[in-house]
């Protein structure tokens, strides 16, 4: 009897970290790449700006079907600590519904976030403390759960 609940125990914990909400980098096999840039801007915009594209570099279309209607969400970690950041005022405010996209072999999406230094929150950027940070992207997508590659960035 312990026998057969360890063995279902394992059996669970194996499965719990294979459906994590971790995210993962692109396989070979993957027919999705997320990717995140710095967007050049202006003289006398105040702050850094990236896009955040999702692309597919597939040869047939994928359909991509998100919980809430954040499809791919920026993420910040402090560089000197390596720790998480949530942005002045919390996170990302989604609604709870179901969206969906299907992207053709070549076709992307972007999403364009301004990130501002300062200690109040604006409805029109992304407040960050001033320091060092690098920023990555993570597709939503029930399926494929991808993320960017990490870019070092400063505000001050």
């Amino acid at each position: 009897m312990k026998a057969a609940f360890f063995a279902g125990f394992v059996g669970l914990c194996v499965l719990a970290a294979g459906c994590g909400a971790t995210a993962t980098s692109p396989s070979p096999n993957t027919p999705i790449r997320v990717t995140v840039q710095p967007t050049p801007t202006f003289a006398g915009i105040d702050g850094a700006m990236f896009t955040l594209r999702v692309e597919n570099i597939g040869t047939t279309a994928v359909d991509l079907t998100f919980p809430s209607s954040c499809q791919v969400l920026p993420y910040f970690v402090d560089r000197a600590t390596g720790q998480p950041v949530t942005p002045v005022g919390g996170g990302f405010a989604c609604l709870t519904v179901i969206t969906k996209q299907t992207l053709t072999p070549g076709q992307s999406f972007v999403r364009m976030h301004t990130v501002r230094a300062g200690v109040t929150s604006q409805p029109e950027a992304i407040v960050l403390p001033p320091g060092d940070y690098t920023i990555y992207a993570r597709l939503e997508d029930s399926t494929f759960r991808l993320t960017s590659d990490p870019v070092p960035f400063s505000v001050r």
